[in-house]
């Protein structure tokens, strides 16, 4: 067995690394999204800008067995790796899984990493039962529970429309007239560049982290812009909706929907949903996912679920989701192991 960086460029490499995915997904999460062929091929020309990504194969005879992502923040927490690992149902228990563990660690050490993660689906009470199998690989290579979170599929027509109202007109209410509902599909208008980049700087200070230790960076408007491009060269469309305050013109509120612009791919991706703490208590995350469901399903009628993940411990946003009609599919654990400087 051998090895090999990925180089995008490698068709035949690529494919192999791609059905090893489209394996992975079959027999351990069918339940779940399927690997999107394009995005990935795309994703891996086109690297985001805040991260120095690199990927590899486990080829054996010829044939790519196993693969291996890893990502490293270049910006801030550059103390900070992350990988996954996705070795294809026919070759496990041969040590596969075990060689590229050891090759992420040499890798991330080496450029200075004191902080690795690892992740892996896991059981969750009222959802489907999940093995074992990654959970107990990873402590056994020295990995901790480090933050656990839980995985929930929405239909995008969960609630009757009479219910889906009365919610709405609730959150209009306890919203007043102090905030401007803005929704867009795509990149974020040049106008609110500068305030969607302020409120993206505060998701890692504001989201429930559990044991890792990561701090926020800041976005500015070129690397929100970066990440724009990226999104647009893997086919991502950004459905979105923030509540701006009269008072200041800042937005304070944000959530959005991801999308495979290809108009067959039926799921779609709740992405961050923050509200700024000084403008909490007035229902705006409630109000802005309804607007925004409400703008999936009018410009995107093939989209038939939406998938969220949340920290078990993120109880508001838990309950803002149970609300919409969120049901339990699975869980998931970051497993983090820690090096000396």
């Amino acid at each position: 067995m051998e090895i090999i960086e990925l180089d995008p460029a490698d068709g035949d490499l690529v494919s192999g690394a791609f059905d090893v995915m489209r394996a992975t997904h079959a027999a351990d999460t069918p339940e779940n999204p399927a690997p999107h062929r394009a995005a990935f091929i795309a994703g891996l020309g086109y690297p985001p800008p805040d991260e120095d990504e690199a990927h590899f194969v486990a080829v054996e005879d010829g044939r790519v067995v196993a693969m291996l992502g890893i990502g490293m923040p270049n910006r801030a927490n550059l103390h900070f790796a992350w990988a996954w690992i996705n070795v294809h149902p026919d070759h496990r228990r041969k040590g596969i899984g075990s060689a590229l563990v050891d090759h992420f660690i040499a890798y991330a050490r080496e450029r200075g990493r004191t902080e690795l993660t690892l992740d892996t689906h896991m059981s969750w009470e009222g959802g489907l039962e999940r093995s074992k199998a990654g959970q107990l690989f990873l402590e056994r290579h020295g990995f901790k529970l480090a933050l656990t979170w839980i995985n929930r599929r929405c239909a995008v027509d969960a609630l009757d429309a009479d219910t889906e109202q009365a919610l709405l007109e609730k959150a209009q209410a306890a919203a007043g007239d102090e905030y401007e509902i803005i929704s867009w599909i795509g990149r974020t208008p040049e106008e609110l560049v500068e305030t969607m980049a302020r409120i993206d700087s505060t998701i890692l200070a504001e989201v429930p982290l559990g044991d890792l230790e990561l701090e926020p960076e800041t976005v500015d408007a070129e690397l929100k812009n970066a990440k724009a491009d990226r999104n647009e060269a893997m086919g991502m469309k950004m459905i979105q909706t923030v509540a701006r305050y009269r008072g200041s013109g800042e937005v304070v509120a944000n959530t959005c929907v991801i999308i495979h612009d290809d108009g067959e791919f039926p799921d779609a991706y709740q992405g961050i949903t923050i509200v700024d703490k000084d403008h909490r208590g007035h229902r705006l995350g409630l109000l802005l996912k309804i607007v925004n469901l409400r703008l999936v399903r009018e410009n995107f009628p093939h989209i038939r679920a939406i998938w969220t993940d949340n920290a078990d411990v993120n109880a508001p946003m838990i309950d803002i989701n149970v609300t919409l009609g969120y049901e339990i599919v699975d869980a998931g654990g970051e497993f983090q192991r820690k090096f000396e400087a």
